[in-house]
Order: structure tokens, then C-alpha cells, then sequence
């Protein structure tokens, strides 16, 4: 089947169609990340996801490393569109040879239900039966079993009708050599692929399978014995939960081993029942796939009502009542704790929340519990009571009034409580961190508009300015102040205009310089030196760093950023357990001097707790103390993840390099981006400072660019 031509949204295409074109990211970060290098009109205005249905990008704008292999029609998932934005003169893309959209054709399954005589009944492991009618539905091939189940206990029952009529005759697998065939595909699963042994001729033969023939329940007050059968695969997928239902092919075929071998001892402890129940040629033997304790109680039912007899095996009950003791334990608590909670409706939105009473006590705002004009509580944490119920409820146009049953009165708002739940706070973050550009060398050289970079007098005269500066922080991590005067003077008007400074054992403004070493730190060099972070050592590093080049005289020097957040999130996407293993080591740095002596432990990066995105990198090998905070059987590991780490940071395609020029103030994360030198050779003297990072948030915070 040919593939559908897409338009492609880049200006320089002209809107020509493509066969092979590609969505906006699925996920926010990236897809904001696509919009701001295309810059297309078009996506003014327009939400993440409307852009994400509308417009495509094609494979033109896309390098040959971005995809997976010469084969592939996916590109990597770090991979951005960054060739012939502009006008269409790049070979690499113009030329790529379009590998065939080909897909492998699935096979579907279905499950066959297991019938057993009274007089003859034949253990077989595993049963299985390939669907053999094309186009059909897989949600009703699932439900297969559940719905016979159903209909033969609504059916009334007679001496002239099978139980067991519509059941296929069963299959019987056998070993065979090796063969890919492809399961059928539940809801929230992974697709995997298993291997079918044929059997092979050194193989010892396979005993004959009587063929099982379904026989007529002739007399109703016979009793039944209900057995559980080993479930088939796909049956036992769909009760998996999703996160456990995510098999490498190793996994899968050991867990396909223990079942079978599950099954067979299931098979020897049955026989014994099935000898003492087939002792009578009257009774008879129902295995069901699909057992429930409803179903159960339902068929006891229906069989009294005929005057039938049930005769249920206890194994049987012990079984379902393992499976639903967390259930059962998870439901009895709910109901415990239904009487702590109120639930709310939000009449706009039609969303219904629930909330302790407990947290609504606590934040009662009124002019007894709460100082408005300190916006500080006013009551001993101890004074709360765990227990608090209400004696009346009253909602009215939006808001909610309680008397609480210790005499206490509060109102509330409807806004105000579900814009306080962890869920709207998640989110409200998380569309935060969608506007953060995450940059490499390429991205941030194809956008050079999109940092900010003003004069300084724009700065000082202009309060917009501001908010570009610190939006740019916010954004990408820097911003640039230019047209300042080469003095230090100048330098620290221009950040004062933005943040107060922060002192430290540099003082608050430094100038140093290759000839004057102030302190013993190897920044005072002309040497290389590699992107990393300041003040590791210190318990809160500073948040911003500020540098400014006021005389150069010489070659080299230029400095290097390296977006950090970039570097870690390339590291999770390789190695997701080297990225979290950096998350926990209690990594030590120090800095030391002759009477001052800083030392602080801390992972080498931290994540947001509550939606766990990178949040600081905290990257410095040169301040690393001596390594006597992790085990030694964890050393080796740790090395290895830190290399692995700074080959991210040391990648070229991360480094982005330009000469700092006397005139020209860098201001940047120091939480995010790591910055380094080159090695130069001449006279170069430099002046800056720190910004504590709580003084930094709180300028973004009061101008509305972060939570």
C-alpha cells in the first residue's frame, strides 16, 4: 500500500507534497523545541497539539544520523529538523534515498475453550487455535470466553442441549523448530514476539491425543465440578498490569517456560480429582477460562433453579481469593476513609475532586486562622485536628461554606481548591517546562533570534527589557546584555537593574585576571578549561553567573556553553539506569583555601520531585573531593555512569562556542548550563558575580514566567 502524501510546513518546500514526512514530537518539551527553530507563521497562536495534527515536517530538513539506520523511515527521538530551513541547497537531505514503507503482516489469535469428557479426561498443556476468518474484531475475540460463559448461564437448561455445543474441538500444540509468529495485541501491552519449537527429528515421538468429543448433559441434577485450566498467553497478558507487561524477548520466552511448567504440575494435581470425579459416569467435568467469583455465584444460582447440584473445587476459590485480597483490602480502606473526604463538582467544568477535611481546615483563610497581611498562618500546627468533620455543608454560587463540628466557620471557593490539587499543580508545571528550549550547537545557531540580547540603555530605560532578559533565562538558560561599558563599574549597574548580588567568598563583583590569582582556582589560568558547573561545594550553588570580558589582547579564549538539561536528558534516553544511578550518588565536592574550607554532597543531578524532570546539574570534576561516600562495590559503576555523563557534556555537537568580547555581559543558569574556555595566549581580564538562585526565581516568579 503506497504511502499518503503530506504537505511539508517548512516555508522553502512551498507546501510540495512528500511520502515521507514526519509529526511534531508527542512529547510537549520537544514539540515547542520544533516550532521555535522552524519559526513558521503559521504556528502563531495555535496550541501544541493542534500543530502536532495539522503539520508535518519532511525528511529534507532532517540529517542522516537522525535516523535510526540507512533502512529506517523513524527518526531518533533527540532528533530536531535543522538543514534547508531556509532555501533548499543541503545535499544530505535532498539526496536521501527513501527506504519502502513496508509493515509486517500480524496474525490474530483467538482463545479455544477446553471441554473434557466425564469417563475419559486428557491432560493437554497448552491449547491454542489460530482465528482463521480475516478482518475480525479483536475486542470480541477477547471477550470470547466471558460471553459463552454468560450466555450458558442465561440459557435455561435442557436434557436435549449441549453444554458445551458451541465450543470448538480443542487443539493440541506440539513442539516445533524455531518461528516468529505474531501475538495478538491487547489493550495497554507491549508487542512481543515469541518463539514455537517445531519438533525436531532427534525429537522422541509425541504420544497420540485422543481427540476430545463433546458429550450431552442428560441428566440436570448431575453435579458439576468447575477445575481452573491453565491460562493461554494472551490470557494471561491481559491480566498483567501495564507496567509488568513490558517483556524483553528473553523474558518473554522464560516467562512462557514457567508457564508451561506451571501447567504441568497444575496437570498432575488435578488428575487426582479428575480420577475421583470420573469414579461416577454421571458426573461431568467444565473447564472455564474465564472464572469469576459474579459467574460463579450466578451459575450456582441458575443450576438450583434447575435443580442442579454445584460441586466447587476449593482450589478454585483459593485461587480467586489470592487474586482479589488486594482488592478487597484496597476497597475496605477506601471505605474507611470515605468519611474523611469531600467530594466537589465543579459545575463549568463537570469535574468532581475529592478532598480531606483535614486540608480544608488547615487552609481556612479567614481573618482568625490566616494573616493576610503576612500571608502567614496564625494557628499551631498542634491545634489541628486530625479527626475534623463537619456539621453543615453549603455550597452556593461557587463557594463553600463549612461549620466544622468544632464550632469554626470557613469559606471556600471552587477555583480555589482545584487550582490547589497536585494534579492541577502538575500540570500547571509541566506546561511550564514545555516552553523551556532545550538546545544544542545546532539549534541554538539556527535561532540566534530567539535569546535575548539588549543594550544596555534599552535595560535601564525600558522595563520590557527585563522580562526579555529574564525570559531568556527561563527559556534557554542565558541572556546578553551589550553596549555595556568594559569596567566593572558598568557591569554591576547593568545586573543590579535585574537582580540583587550575591556575596560569596570571591566577594560580590570580581576581577581577575592570568596575572592576578585572588584565589587558588584553576578559572584564574589561561589554560583549557572544560564545561562545568560552579560552586558544587557550596550547600545552594549560585543560581545565575554573570561574566563580563573588560580587556583581551591575544588568541583563543573563546568560551564555550553547554546546555546541561540537554546533556542529561541525551544520557536518560541512552542509558535510563546510568541517568537515575547519577540522580542518587552522593557525589563530594570541595574548595579550599588557606583559611576557608567549603565542602557539600550532593548528586551529580537532581530531579524535580513532583514531575521529575532535571531541575540542577551539579557537573564539576576538578572539585570533586576525595570519594569516600559511596561503597566501594559501587565505585566501579559510578566512574563508568560519570564518564558516560561527561562524554554528553564533552560532545561537539553540545559545545556551542563564541568569543565574549569586551562590551558584551553574559548572564546565565548555573543550575543548567556548564560553561568553560579555551586555552588562549595574551593578556585577558574578566569581571563578574554571583545570583543567589532563590533571588533569581523570585524576579521570574513575580513577573509570571514560572510557577
Amino acid at each position: 500500500m503506497m504511502q499518503k502524501l503530506r504537505a511539508c510546513c517548512v516555508p522553502c518546500c512551498k507546501r510540495e507534497k512528500q511520502e515521507l514526512v514526519h509529526k511534531f514530537p508527542a512529547d510537549n518539551d520537544r514539540a515547542a523545541q520544533w516550532v521555535k527553530i522552524l519559526n513558521v507563521a503559521d504556528f502563531d497562536g495555535l496550541p501544541i497539539d493542534n500543530i502536532r495534527k495539522r503539520f508535518f515536517v519532511c525528511t529534507r530538513h532532517f540529517r542522516d544520523s537522525d535516523y535510526k539506520n540507512k533502512a529506517s523511515r523513524c527518526i531518533n527521538i533527540t532528533a530536531v529538523p535543522s538543514l534547508n530551513l531556509k532555501d533548499l541547497t543541503d545535499a544530505e537531505g535532498l539526496q536521501r534515498v527513501i527506504p519502502p514503507h513496508v509493515r509486517p503482516e500480524m496474525g490474530h489469535s483467538s482463545i479455544t475453550t477446553i471441554a473434557a469428557d466425564a469417563a475419559t479426561v486428557t491432560t493437554i498443556d497448552t491449547l491454542s487455535k489460530e482465528a482463521m476468518e480475516s478482518g475480525s474484531d479483536k475486542k470480541n475475540a477477547a471477550s470470547a470466553p466471558h460471553e459463552r460463559l454468560h450466555e450458558f448461564i442465561e440459557d435455561p437448561f435442557s436434557t436435549e442441549t449441549s453444554l458445551l455445543a458451541s465450543a470448538p474441538d480443542p487443539v493440541a500444540k506440539v513442539s516445533q523448530p524455531l518461528l516468529q509468529t505474531a501475538q495478538r495485541t491487547l489493550p495497554n501491552t507491549t508487542k512481543v514476539w515469541r518463539s514455537i519449537r517445531r519438533q525436531s527429528p532427534t525429537d522422541p515421538p509425541l504420544a497420540k491425543v485422543p481427540k476430545l468429543v463433546p458429550q450431552p448433559l442428560t441428566k440436570p441434577k448431575e453435579p458439576i465440578v468447575l477445575q481452573r485450566v491453565k491460562m493461554l498467553p494472551t490470557m494471561a497478558v491481559r491480566r498483567k498490569s501495564v507496567a509488568n507487561s513490558k517483556m524483553t524477548q528473553t523474558e518473554l520466552e522464560d516467562d512462557q517456560q514457567q508457564q508451561h511448567q506451571t501447567a504441568d504440575k497444575q496437570s498432575e494435581q488435578n488428575e487426582g480429582d479428575r480420577q475421583s470425579a470420573t469414579t461416577s459416569t454421571t458426573t461431568k467435568v467444565l473447564a472455564l477460562l474465564e472464572c469469576t467469583p459474579e459467574n460463579l455465584q450466578r451459575l450456582r444460582r441458575k443450576l438450583e433453579e434447575q435443580d442442579g447440584i454445584l460441586a466447587l473445587n476449593d482450589r478454585l476459590w483459593q485461587t480467586m481469593d489470592d487474586g482479589t485480597e488486594d482488592d478487597k483490602a484496597m476497597s475496605a480502606t477506601k471505605d474507611a476513609n470515605s468519611s474523611q473526604f469531600l467530594t466537589i463538582k465543579n459545575s463549568v467544568t463537570d469535574e468532581t475532586v475529592r478532598v480531606s477535611y483535614v486540608w480544608l481546615r488547615d487552609h481556612c483563610r479567614c481573618r482568625e486562622c490566616y494573616n493576610e497581611a503576612t500571608y502567614q498562618r496564625s494557628y499551631s500546627i498542634l491545634d489541628l485536628p486530625l479527626d475534623i468533620q463537619p456539621l453543615t455543608t453549603h455550597i452556593n454560587d461557587q463557594e463553600i461554606i463549612i461549620t466544622w463540628n468544632d464550632g469554626h466557620h470557613s469559606l471556600y471557593t471552587v477555583d480555589e481548591i482545584m487550582d490547589n490539587r497536585i494534579e492541577a499543580y502538575q500540570k500547571r508545571l509541566e506546561e511550564r517546562r514545555a516552553q523551556m528550549v532545550l538546545w544544542d550547537r545546532d539549534v541554538i545557531t539556527a535561532n540566534p533570534v530567539g535569546y535575548a540580547s539588549v543594550t544596555l540603555n534599552d535595560l535601564l530605560c525600558e522595563d520590557e527589557m527585563m522580562n526579555r532578559i529574564v525570559g531568556s533565562l527561563v527559556t534557554y538558560g542565558f541572556a546578553f546584555i551589550t553596549k555595556v561599558p568594559a569596567n566593572q563599574q558598568s557591569t554591576e549597574m547593568a545586573v543590579k537593574r535585574l537582580f540583587p548580588i550575591q556575596k560569596t567568598l570571591f566577594g560580590e563583583m570580581w576581577t581577575f585576571s592570568e596575572s592576578k590569582m585572588d584565589h587558588s582556582d584553576t578559572a584564574y589560568t589561561n589554560g583549557y578549561l572544560g564545561p562545568h558547573n560552579d560552586n558544587t561545594y557550596f550547600c545552594d550553588a549560585a543560581g545565575l553567573q554573570v561574566l563580563h570580558c573588560i580587556q583581551f589582547n591575544g588568541q583563543g579564549a573563546e568560551t564555550v556553553l553547554v546546555d546541561g538539561f540537554r546533556a542529561a536528558e541525551r544520557l536518560r534516553e541512552a542509558d535510563v539506569h546510568a541517568f537515575e544511578r547519577l540522580c542518587s550518588y552522593p557525589l563530594e565536592a570541595e574548595y579550599i583555601e588557606e583559611d576557608k574550607h567549603h565542602r557539600h554532597v550532593a548528586p551529580v543531578i537532581r530531579c524535580n520531585s513532583i514531575t521529575q524532570t532535571v531541575e540542577q546539574i551539579r557537573f564539576n570534576p576538578a572539585d570533586r573531593a576525595a570519594l569516600k561516600s559511596i561503597p566501594s562495590e559501587s565505585v566501579p559503576q559510578f566512574y563508568a555512569d560519570y564518564q558516560q555523563f561527561a562524554r554528553e557534556v564533552y560532545s561537539k555537537e553540545l559545545e556551542w562556542k563564541f568569543q565574549l568580547t569586551p562590551g558584551t555581559v553574559l548572564i546565565f543558569d548555573n543550575w543548567r548550563l556548564l560553561h568553560g574556555r579555551m586555552a588562549y595566549s595574551g593578556k585577558r581580564t574578566m569581571t563578574g558575580c554571583y545570583v543567589a538562585r532563590t533571588e533569581y526565581q523570585s524576579v521570574a516568579r513575580k513577573m509570571g514566567l514560572i510557577e
